[in-house]
């Protein structure tokens, strides 16, 4: 739990966080074209060679002649010879490169589907087109906590309120950049702040270390264009500058969408 103090401010203009968050999903399909698979493997085994195709969920040796005969019906072939099929099929599990009978999915070369990978991904220039926030003070809205509070009028209330979300606009209009040594520079209201990235195990929490601070975001899903990732957290705040008064729990969680 982080802790920040400030002297005098009467207004929780404290929510000027760096966040990042966006929706997207691939949509690639892994299959490659059959006529480039049909002559590339054609290349390999010479014509009139055997074939095994993948028909009516039964092997089947035939001429590679009447490969494209079976590949027009959406029958599977493996062209490399290594027991794998070229497609999605039920005789066996796809084959990643239908060209190489060293590179199969239990073979011992490296089965590369061609994605990129979070990591890979994640480099480049992030910049914001959208976001939402949520949060709280003191386990209140902010327009009731400054009514409750700090005692302002409802309408004073929305408009100091108005006057944060526009701050906080302001604050997450911006970008950020992910270098592949695993170093970042983030430009948010003219400010510039730099540090170190790392990802986790399991690619889904991206940590920005600035020095001893860091930050955590959620990736929510990625792709080579845009970002959906996610932060909420507690902060404590001394809004009235008196040690005797508790300080203010304000909770905050945002969404946000970058594109490159």
């Amino acid at each position: 739990m982080k802790t920040f103090r400030s002297k005098g401010i009467t207004l929780p203009l404290f929510l000027s966080l760096f966040i990042v968050f966006c929706a997207c999903q691939k949509d690639e399909s892994g299959i490659e074209n059959q006529t480039k698979m049909l002559h590339s493997g054609v290349a390999v085994k010479g014509a009139n060679q055997k074939i095994d195709v993948c028909h009516n969920n039964h092997i089947i040796n035939i001429s590679s002649n009447a490969v494209p005969a079976h590949q027009g019906h959406g029958d599977a072939v493996d062209m490399d010879g290594d027991g794998y099929f070229d497609i999605d099929n039920s005789c066996s599990a796809t084959d990643c490169d239908d060209n190489d009978p060293a590179i199969h999915p239990d073979g011992e070369g490296v089965c590369d589907d061609g994605e990129l990978g979070t990591a890979e991904l994640l480099i480049g220039v992030w910049t914001t087109v959208e976001f939402s926030l949520e949060y709280s003070v003191g386990g209140l809205s902010v327009v009731d906590y400054l009514v409750d509070v700090v005692g302002l009028s409802p309408a004073d209330a929305a408009t100091q309120f108005a006057i944060l979300e526009a701050a906080l606009a302001a604050d997450l209009t911006g970008s950020l950049t992910l270098n592949a040594d695993n170093t970042y520079v983030s430009d948010f209201l003219s400010a510039s702040d730099s540090g170190t990235w790392s990802l986790s195990a399991d690619e889904t929490t991206l940590t920005l270390f600035e020095g001893p601070a860091t930050i955590l975001i959620t990736i929510n899903s990625i792709s080579e264009t845009t970002l959906n990732a996610s932060l909420g957290d507690g902060l404590f705040f001394d809004l009235d500058s008196n040690p005797a008064t508790p300080e203010v729990e304000v909770m905050i969680s945002a969404n946000v969408t970058m594109t490159k």
